[in-house]
């Protein structure tokens, strides 16, 4: 516990306590937080903005990778001149609540099944711009449903409330600070699941983390993902029918000779939306050197993307692209994406060769099909070597989620033990769904038993994850 809480006395306001308390409203929190109230237990989900979703949604990333596996880098797709549909679906990574939120979605209208493409009926061609294993939606719908998924559920959702420390005793945590409107607040909780991504609870806490590559610190790129829309999808089908590279080098390399004062990428990597002439661009958004655990360095990374938007928008788009003569910005994130920053340094560390000779575990709880994607310097060697996922599937041991020395403190999400390039598929968001709904449902087990969350029957917690349609099994 920091010295302003002390400092702060009777003006904190003590809240009654709760049996759960999920901090994130991400994937991993909402599946967290879903799971742990469908179990009956008391459960309260913070959330520093004002929905649901995380990066899919504040983010402005509608875009769940990873629910089949199959996929390979989109250089080796180029390569083999490929194309989305080319690609294999060979079996389920993740069901549970991550198929049943894409089943709501799309039975209201926000979008088609996983593994099609928006605006691919109509052009078949924009299907090189994808990558095969993802259920793309709309925003709007897709927070309205994620809302009502936790609020039938009987979750206590509290908006605009970010946490801001623990009190810990020993090696337990007894319960969280946070702040909102109504002013800086402490709830007790019996079981406390760290979806921050940042694993901000473990380091106020004091266990052990680590940022970045453990030898080097390097931390890949985070952006700020734009969303154009005016874009004529079918002129933008009829270059890449024509050859056009589906990374767009060639239009990059002619935007910057001619704006070589204006800091433009070498490259774009974009996505059709749901909606007609709607594209998001992700690739070309991002920038290094940037710690999203640093307030100062989210706030100038925030101002670099939305100029970045801008310019990509003008002086790339509108000039080069085309059917994009007309477009316009549609949309920034209200938050940066940031795809790595602290891990836990966990009962178990996912290490790459566990991946690379496809280790089977007995505690695994969640799977991941995604290939290696981590954008750092590794990773790029990662791909030329053409090192793959053995088997294809990427085995979350329960292990990787405890937080080494802690009691009652749980982790999900990106901040789990996965070292190097396992974090590439461990953080995709449909697999972060997946660890939070066993972080969820875990929390069951360990509060029923009064014991810590490493003593609990992992057997029992699988066998119940299969009952909720679950995969567990590779």
């Amino acid at each position: 516990m920091s010295e302003y809480t002390h400092a702060l006395g009777d003006r904190i306001i003590n809240l009654d306590a709760v049996d759960v308390l999920v901090a994130g409203g991400g994937p991993a929190g909402i599946a967290a937080a879903v799971a742990a109230a469908r179990q009956g237990l008391n459960t309260m989900l913070l959330e520093a903005t004002g929905c649901l979703g995380g990066v899919s949604t504040s983010g402005n990333l509608p875009f769940w990778l990873g629910y089949t596996n199959g996929s390979i880098p989109f250089r080796w797709m180029i390569r083999k001149n490929l194309a989305y549909r080319d690609l294999p679906h060979p079996r389920r990574a993740v069901g549970g609540i991550f198929e049943e939120a894409w089943k709501r979605i799309a039975a209201a209208g926000g979008g088609e099944p996983p593994c099609h493409m928006g605006q691919t009926d109509k052009y078949p061609g924009l299907d090189r711009l994808g990558c095969h294993d993802e259920f793309t939606f709309d925003l709007e719908i897709g927070k309205r449903v994620l809302d009502e998924m936790a609020v039938e559920a009987g979750v206590q959702l509290r908006f605009y409330a970010r946490a801001i420390d623990v009190k810990r005793r020993g090696a337990a945590v007894e319960g969280v600070y946070f702040a909102d409107k109504s002013g800086i607040q402490y709830v007790p909780a019996k079981a406390v699941i760290d979806c921050t991504g940042d694993a901000d609870l473990v380091d106020d806490a004091g266990f052990a983390t680590y940022k970045g590559d453990r030898k080097t610190g390097e931390m890949t790129a985070a952006g700020l993902v734009a969303h154009i829309e005016g874009i004529d999808a079918g002129a933008i089908e009829a270059y890449l029918n024509a050859g056009g590279d589906p990374w767009f080098y060639e239009i990059c390399a002619r935007a910057r000779q001619a704006h070589p004062d204006i800091d433009l990428p070498e490259h774009l990597i974009i996505f059709p939306m749901v909606q007609d002439g709607v594209f998001m661009v992700n690739g070309g958004t991002s920038h290094r050197g940037f710690d999203g655990t640093n307030g100062v360095d989210m706030t100038n990374l925030t101002l670099k993307g939305r100029q970045r938007a801008r310019d990509l928008t003008e002086y790339v788009f509108r000039e080069f692209m085309p059917g994009a003569k007309n477009c316009r910005l549609r949309s920034t994130a209200a938050t940066p994406g940031v795809r790595e920053t602290r891990r836990i340094i966990a009962e178990y560390i996912l290490e790459e060769d566990d991946l690379l000779n496809g280790t089977a575990f007995e505690d695994t709880v969640a799977l991941a099909g995604r290939h290696f994607d981590l954008q750092r310097k590794d990773g790029q060697v990662f791909a030329d070597k053409g090192l793959s996922v053995r088997r294809g599937i990427t085995e979350i041991p329960y292990r990787t989620m405890l937080p080494k020395g802690a009691d009652n403190l749980i982790v999900a999400g990106r901040c789990i033990g996965a070292d190097g390039q396992c974090l590439g598929p461990a953080r995709i968001m449909s697999t972060c769904f997946a660890v939070g709904e066993a972080a969820g449902t875990a929390a069951r087990f360990k509060i029923q038993k009064n014991t810590a969350f490493r003593n609990i029957d992992v057997q029992a917690l699988r066998a119940e994850l299969r009952k909720n349609n679950c995969e567990v099994d590779a």
